[in-house]
């Protein structure tokens, strides 16, 4: 059974600013190191706003590792993010959203029913249940994060949500005569849960 409970939590969650995310091409560049002595360097009069800077300057380095790096900035940039792991949480609650929109876009593409044979009907019913269970382990991704569960946990969750946010394009690739309702969804919420898995990984390297 679908889980509109867990769509709508998801819903809710969202940031204003979430819908002008933008995707881009790959790069792939080396790890830095997040140093807070910069910040600690700074004159005790300043050292708020200084604080910020350096956390915004390394987000931005970071957000150069990342294989979409318009869509990372634009997260680093939200109210509330200044360190990577802030940066990793608000893009799982950001892709949780969009996730959650897709599978009810899937919903209501069944619910109109039309001239759909079974194969259409059995793929968009295939995947609502991968976008719906995506949402579920993001969410669980999220408070193992915030439970300060280890980094070999958030990989492992990580990349169940990997597969789970393929789901629905394998489905159409495999039925090219079938065309999804919702392509551009399914590339924009890959390429945020790649970030995601990007992020993770290179915070599980910063740990002792």
């Amino acid at each position: 059974m679908f889980r509109f409970r867990h769509i709508i939590a998801a819903l809710i969650l969202v940031a204003a600013s979430a819908a002008s995310l933008n995707s881009v091409g790959a790069r792939v560049v080396h790890p830095i190191v997040f140093s807070p002595s910069a910040a600690a360097a700074a004159p005790a009069s300043d050292g708020r706003r200084l604080f910020a800077a350096a956390g915004h300057d390394q987000l931005m380095a970071l957000c150069q590792q990342m294989h979409y790096k318009t869509l990372c900035t634009t997260m680093a940039t939200l109210p509330g993010v200044a360190t990577p792991e802030q940066l990793l949480d608000t893009s799982l609650r950001i892709t949780a959203v969009k996730a959650a929109m897709a599978a009810m876009k899937l919903d209501a593409a069944m619910r109109s029913g039309g001239d759909m044979g079974d194969g259409m009907a059995s793929s968009l019913q295939s995947c609502r249940e991968s976008y719906a269970s995506l949402v579920d382990s993001l969410n669980s991704t999220r408070d193992t994060l915030r439970s300060g569960g280890g980094s070999a946990d958030l990989m492992t969750e990580l990349s169940a949500a990997g597969t789970f946010s393929a789901d629905c394009e394998d489905i159409f690739d495999q039925r090219p005569e079938l065309r999804s309702p919702i392509p551009g969804a399914q590339r924009h919420i890959s390429r945020l849960v790649s970030n995601c898995l990007d992020l993770a990984a290179i915070i599980k390297e910063q740990q002792p």
